[in-house]
C-alpha cells in the first residue's frame, strides 16, 4: 500500500517543529487518504497480534459473500462455541434468536461480537475454518506478506498476526464497500428484531473521559493480552481525510490508551501541520537573458504540496548562470531552483537550455557602405574628368 511514503522532512532537524506526543502504542501507521501519503509510522511493519481488528477482514469477506443483508438466519450453538471459555467479547445475541446479516455485521463491528463472527462464518460458508481460508485468500490478493489469520474473532492464537501497515491496507480495501462504510461509521444501532441496542466500543471507551472524538468518522477497537489495546480509525479535518492504526497500547493502567494515543496523534497533526503548496505548476521561477539580449523564462514543471509545520518559513534560491551564451549546448544545465526551510530541501527544479543561442549574422554598417559608394563614385568622376581633360589637351596640340 506504500504508494508514496513521506517522512517529515523537518521532523527531527528543524527547531520549529513541535515534539511528538508521548504514546504507549508500540506500532503506529498514520495515513493521509486523499493524497496517499504516510505521515507517520512507528514499527508499522512488525508482525504482531491485532486482536479484534481482525473483524475488519471478517466483515469485508462477509460482505463479499452476502447477497441480501436483510436475509434472516437463526443462531445455533455452533455460533457460540468456545466463546465463554475464551472470555471473548459478545454482542448479546442468544441461541435460537433470528437476526439478519445486517444485524450480525453491526454486532460484529460496534460491540465487537465474537458470536457474530462465528455466525457469519457458519451460515455463509459452513465453518470458521472455511471462512478463515477466504480471509487469507483475500489477504494474499491484497498483497499482504505479513498477515495470517487463524480465526475470525481476533483471539490470540499462534500464527495469527498482521502489522499496523497491513491492517491499514485491509481497512482501505474494506472502505471501498459503501455498506462497510455505513456500518464502520455508525456509533449505535438497533437490531431488526428490536431486542438489542448496540453502541460502538469507541463510545464506551471514552464515556468516562473528557475526549472530543467527533472528528473520528469510523472505528474498530480491539484488545487481547498479547495485542494490547488497539484501534483502527478514520478521521476528518476540514476537507482532509486520515486513517490511523495504533497497536499495542498499555492496558495495565485501566485507561483506554488506544483512544488516548490516537486522539493525541490526530490532534498533534491537525493543530501543528497542514498541506502547503511548495511549487505550483506553471509558476514563473526565473528569467535569464542571453547574449543577444533576449529573455528566457523558466517555470515550475509540477505541483508540489507537502505536509509541513504550519509556521514553517519557506524560502527559495537560484544557483546557476545569469547569462546564456552562444557556446552552450542544448540540454546543458543552466542552474537549479531550490525551495527549502532551514537546511532541508523541500523541492528542486533543474533548468536546462532548451534551444541553441544563435549568434546573429553580422551585416556591414549602412553608413560605411554609402561612404564607400560615394568615394567610388567620386573616383569614377575624377577619372572621367581627367580623361576628358587629356582629350582636350590632345586636340589643342593638334591644332
Amino acid at each position: 500500500m506504500r504508494k508514496v511514503v513521506f517522512f517529515f522532512l523537518l521532523l527531527f532537524s528543524s527547531t520549529i517543529v513541535y515534539a511528538l506526543p508521548s504514546i504507549s502504542s508500540t506500532n503506529v501507521y498514520f495515513y493521509q487518504m486523499d493524497k496517499g501519503e504516510v505521515l507517520y509510522e512507528k514499527d508499522a511493519q512488525k508482525e504482531v497480534s491485532i486482536a479484534s481488528l481482525t473483524k475488519i477482514m471478517t466483515a469485508s469477506v462477509a460482505l463479499d459473500l452476502i447477497e441480501n443483508l436483510e436475509e434472516k438466519v437463526t443462531l445455533k450453538n455452533a455460533d457460540f462455541k468456545g466463546l465463554w471459555e475464551a472470555n471473548a467479547s459478545q454482542a448479546g445475541f442468544r441461541v435460537g434468536e433470528t437476526v439478519t446479516y445486517r444485524d450480525l455485521l453491526y454486532g460484529l463491528l460496534l460491540p465487537s461480537g465474537a458470536e457474530c463472527a462465528l455466525a457469519l462464518s457458519n451460515h455463509l460458508v459452513g465453518s470458521e475454518e472455511a471462512f478463515v481460508l477466504k480471509m487469507n485468500e483475500k489477504a494474499s490478493q491484497l498483497g499482504l506478506e505479513h498477515t495470517k489469520f487463524q480465526n475470525t474473532t481476533g483471539l490470540d492464537e499462534e500464527g495469527h498476526y498482521s502489522t499496523a501497515e497491513e491492517v491499514a491496507t485491509i481497512l482501505l480495501d474494506a472502505l471501498k464497500n459503501p455498506e462497510f462504510v455505513t456500518i464502520f461509521s455508525a456509533r449505535e444501532y438497533d437490531t431488526s428484531n428490536g431486542r438489542h441496542h448496540f453502541v460502538s466500543t469507541l463510545e464506551k471507551n471514552v464515556a468516562s473521559y473528557d475526549l472530543d472524538i467527533s472528528y473520528i468518522k469510523g472505528s474498530k477497537t480491539g484488545y487481547t493480552y498479547d495485542a494490547g489495546l488497539c484501534l483502527a480509525s478514520i478521521a476528518e479535518d476540514g476537507e482532509d481525510h486520515y486513517l490511523l492504526v495504533t497497536l499495542g497500547a498499555d492496558y495495565k493502567a485501566g485507561k483506554p490508551y488506544q483512544v488516548i494515543d490516537s486522539n493525541a496523534l490526530y490532534q498533534y497533526f491537525f493543530e501543528n501541520y497542514a498541506y502547503q503548496k511548495v511549487l505550483t505548476k506553471g509558476e514563473k521561477l526565473k528569467t535569464i537573458a542571453d547574449e543577444n539580449g533576449e529573455l528566457h523564462d523558466y517555470y515550475a514543471t509540477s505541483d508540489i504540496e507537502l505536509y509541513l509545520p504550519k509556521n514553517v518559513e519557506i524560502k527559495s534560491k537560484y544557483d546557476g548562470l545569469e547569462l546564456l551564451t552562444y557556446d552552450m549546448e542544448v540540454g546543458s544545465e543552466i542552474g537549479k531552483y531550490t525551495v527549502f526551510s532551514n537546511e532541508e530541501v523541500l523541492a528542486e527544479e533543474t533548468f536546462r537550455l532548451e534551444e541553441k543561442i544563435v549568434k546573429p549574422r553580422q551585416y556591414p554598417n549602412i553608413f560605411i557602405l554609402v561612404g564607400v559608394a560615394i568615394l567610388f563614385l567620386l573616383l569614377i568622376l575624377i577619372l572621367i574628368h581627367r580623361k576628358k581633360k587629356k582629350k582636350k589637351k590632345r586636340k589643342a596640340i593638334r591644332k
